[in-house]
């Protein structure tokens, strides 16, 4: 590719610290500016321009492609103004607040030959696609565990992570993962069951779902645990198979932390040892497929219809009524 790609980016946490780290091992993306509330030293030593407007970023002839990272609330202004100026966009999950904002803008992108992603991180991480890939085609699954326990997050991060109306709480910040890599495993899922307790100091959600062809069924548990708990947070999933169990785990102790691949308790794929934020690799990965639609003028995915999709399922649960 000859011409290179211009970027900015909206937001300066996970915008610089995830997504700006990432672009910067990609040779045909070039960073031409960031829309930061304060500015920060660790733009000094960049060839950065800093806009203190997200609208004069956008508006900003050179740039052909936005990387939105700031708070969901502000998701749904910037993707309208971004379309009206044909950037194409790049987005953090959830993809505004709500389902109705969610379904307006995929409507305004209809017709439109802009690219829209989302960054669902999960199925790329290594041991998630080595089991979709190279175990997932050769076995039959009948039943599929999740378990997903977290600490109760300490005071000190921005207060919209905690609030689901400003797109984060659990469901926003944890549970949508979930939804998509299960739907990324096995294509679209039913709801059958559905319960939910949310106190001010306990979450606990049970979900139970089916595959499309009613042959796999998909328990999901999802819980929170306060800081003074004992118990240490996880994530497993557990496929039960025709040819053994397998289990893709890993602590929740810090963002060094990443996924084993297990089957019946036997250690299939173990990744490397890393000293870095691990949605480095997965992020990376979603760019390039970002990059490679711009330059193929198609839309692959995740996109924004996928984020509608959890929009969706996420409404669905938390309105689950026993029939």
């Amino acid at each position: 590719m000859n011409k290179k790609i211009n970027i900015g980016i909206i937001g300066g946490n996970f915008g610089y610290k995830v997504i700006y780290r990432a672009l910067k091992n990609i040779k045909d993306f070039r960073v031409m500016g960031f829309s930061v509330k304060k500015k920060s030293n660790r733009f000094i030593s960049e060839k950065i321009k800093i806009y203190k407007n997200w609208k004069n970023l956008i508006s900003d002839k050179k740039i052909d492609a936005i990387f939105i990272s700031s708070p969901p609330l502000t998701h749904r202004k910037i993707i309208e103004f971004a379309i009206k100026k044909n950037k194409h966009i790049f987005c953090d999950k959830p993809v505004s607040t709500n389902i109705k904002n969610i379904t307006m803008l995929c409507k305004k992108l209809q017709n439109k030959r802009l690219v829209n992603f989302v960054n669902y991180e999960f199925r790329h991480i290594e041991a998630f696609r080595i089991f979709k890939i190279k175990y997932l085609p050769k076995i039959k699954v009948k039943k599929v565990k999740v378990n997903w326990s977290i600490k109760i997050p300490q005071q000190g991060r921005s207060k919209w992570k905690d609030d689901h109306t400003k797109g984060g709480g659990n469901f926003f910040n944890y549970i949508c993962h979930i939804l998509f890599y299960l739907e990324d495993f096995f294509g679209i899922l039913e709801i059958y069951d559905s319960k939910l307790k949310n106190s001010k100091n306990k979450f606990e959600l049970k979900t139970e779902l089916l595959t499309k062809d009613k042959k796999t069924k998909v328990s999901l548990n999802f819980r929170t645990i306060g800081q003074a708990n004992k118990s240490k947070p996880y994530h497993k999933i557990i496929f039960h198979c025709d040819k053994g169990n397998y289990c893709l785990f890993t602590k929740m102790n810090n963002l060094f932390d990443q996924f084993l691949l297990l089957k019946n308790k036997k250690i299939l794929f173990k990744p490397k040892e890393i000293n870095y934020d691990f949605r480095l690799k997965p992020t990376y990965r979603n760019l390039v497929s970002f990059k490679n639609s711009i330059v193929n003028r198609n839309n692959g995915r995740p996109n924004f219809e996928n984020a509608l999709r959890i929009h969706f399922l996420i409404n669905e649960i938390i309105n689950f009524k026993n029939k």
